[in-house]
């Protein structure tokens, strides 16, 4: 976007008028600062896909500068959401994550990504909600397509088996 303030010759500061409409729009809550600035979807989807490799790389704390940056940005992005709690997640921030993928979750209930980690982190506790996230994920994605749902699909048959042995072996299922 640039500038939102610029000197023109020997007058004062002026703004431009898109400009100024879309910082009051910002200032009642109308629009994201993503969108002041003029961000299109393509350029988050790019900055997104830079974080995904920094996280796949290992490189989790400029990932989480990168997705924190997204979300800051738009918080109506529930894919940056969900990012940021996978992120979190791998650090080991569990409370920071379970509100990433919450918030995600509000935006877009179907999501993959924040089905499954929240469903996991869930199980982790012990808590029945993870059953009911990572079954939301497996119906969201029953055919496996995202890793999300190949994951979600991996921990039902993996919760059948311990099920199944339990039975077999006369002790009530947890």
């Amino acid at each position: 976007m640039g500038r939102i303030i610029k000197h023109e010759g020997g007058e004062g500061p002026t703004m431009e008028t898109g400009t100024a409409r879309r910082l009051k729009a910002f200032a009642r809550g109308e629009t994201t600062w993503a969108e002041v600035e003029g961000m299109t979807f393509e350029e988050a989807k790019a900055i997104a896909q830079v974080g995904c490799d920094l996280a796949a790389a290992g490189r989790l704390e400029e990932a989480r500068i990168l997705f924190e940056g997204l979300v800051e940005g738009n918080p109506k992005d529930s894919a940056a959401h969900a990012a940021l709690g996978t992120v979190y997640q791998k650090l080991g921030r569990v409370e920071d994550a379970l509100t990433e993928y919450t918030h995600a979750l509000t935006g877009d209930p179907r999501n993959p990504v924040a089905l499954t980690g929240r469903g996991e982190l869930h199980l982790r506790r012990g808590e029945r909600q993870g059953f009911t996230d990572i079954a939301n994920a497996v119906e969201v994605d029953p055919h496996g397509e995202t890793s999300a749902g190949r994951r979600a699909r991996a921990l039902v048959k993996a919760i059948t088996l311990v099920a199944v042995e339990k039975l077999k072996e006369g002790a009530p299922p947890t």
